[in-house]
């Protein structure tokens, strides 16, 4: 077998679509996180890279405009990461405890829309990869929890929180 080149797209691409089959087939969510995760960071570069505001930069801005105190990317990000679990997913630290407990579901969907969120603002982005997945959510997730129809103006209904 011969070494070929791999652009980092390339590389992220192939991450998400593979978190993204192991999350609509159910076989490994925890993997699906992970995946997605590694995707976005080199997403997320290549975003700030092409000189616009990542997914992370984005909802910070909100985060600021709410009338939170402005931190920075990288703390902001990492809190983001830390919320979805995907930072202890891939570390083990000293401190760190043994056992994790999270919504592997929610935290898997959430790092692939995460992730998604950053894919589609590249030029070479794969229109059937995003289409197709958004198929799958319409046809597989609660409307009444999830806003799949994408509408800015939705809010869960207070039973569906």
């Amino acid at each position: 077998m011969s070494a070929r080149d791999y652009t980092r797209f390339e590389l992220a691409h192939n991450q998400l679509a593979a978190a993204i089959a192991l999350y609509i087939t159910n076989r490994d969510r925890l993997s699906a996180i992970t995946l997605a995760g590694a995707a976005d960071v080199i997403l997320s570069q290549l975003v700030l890279r092409s000189g616009a505001p990542n997914f992370t930069d984005r909802m910070l801005e909100k985060e600021v405009e709410a009338g939170r105190t402005a931190i920075t990317r990288e703390i902001f990000g990492r809190e983001i990461n830390d919320m979805l679990f995907i930072n202890q997913l891939k570390h083990f630290d000293d401190d760190a405890q043994e056992i994790i407990e999270l919504d592997v579901d929610e935290c898997a969907l959430a790092a692939i829309l995460k992730a998604l969120a950053n894919y589609v603002h590249m030029p070479e982005y794969k229109r059937d990869l995003v289409l197709a997945f958004k198929v799958w959510v319409k046809q597989n997730l609660d409307p009444q929890r999830y806003n799949i129809d994408c509408n800015p103006t939705w809010s869960p209904p207070p039973s569906a929180a």
